[in-house]
């Protein structure tokens, strides 16, 4: 059993797609075969999708690389990353109150959910960082579990 880690590139294989340009290009090909037969459905595929656009852009943002938008087209960097991020958190959210997501299914909404928040909270931080040149976190010791827990 292989310990679990990040992988580099050399390592990822399958269908992981590690730099921008090829997610890009497997979406082109591949986005009619993603289903999208039903509302929620749609929802959910293009929340995800937007959810792995907002970052890979991020990456590209921490870099300095130019960002792609989701048509391949070379972008500025004239949006904020929580603007984005903010759009998918919202989709993401109502995914959460529509009646006609099977009970199977509302785990998997959930995981989205906390991913594109998760995506929000990050993108905050980077746009923090270009602005102001560093992360900020403010972090607290916790007594009772004896750890540092970030202050909100």
């Amino acid at each position: 059993m292989e310990a679990v880690g990040v992988a580099s590139d050399r390592r990822i294989k399958g269908r992981s797609l590690p730099k921008a340009r090829q997610w890009l290009q497997w979406l082109r090909y591949h986005i009619h075969d993603l289903p999208a037969d039903h509302g929620w459905v749609e929802l959910y595929r293009d929340t995800l999708i937007g959810l792995h656009h907002a970052i890979v852009c991020a990456a590209r943002r921490l870099r300095g690389n130019p960002t792609w938008d989701l048509q391949g087209t070379m972008t500025d960097d004239t949006e904020r990353l929580e603007e984005g991020a903010l759009r998918w958190a919202r989709n993401a959210s109502a995914l959460r109150f529509r009646p006609d997501v099977p009970e199977r299914f509302r785990v998997l909404v959930d995981v989205l959910h906390g991913a594109c928040n998760q995506q929000v909270r990050l993108a905050r931080e980077i746009d923090r960082m270009h602005r102001h040149g560093e992360i900020q976190v403010d972090v607290t010791y916790d007594q009772h579990a004896q750890r540092l827990v970030e202050v909100e």
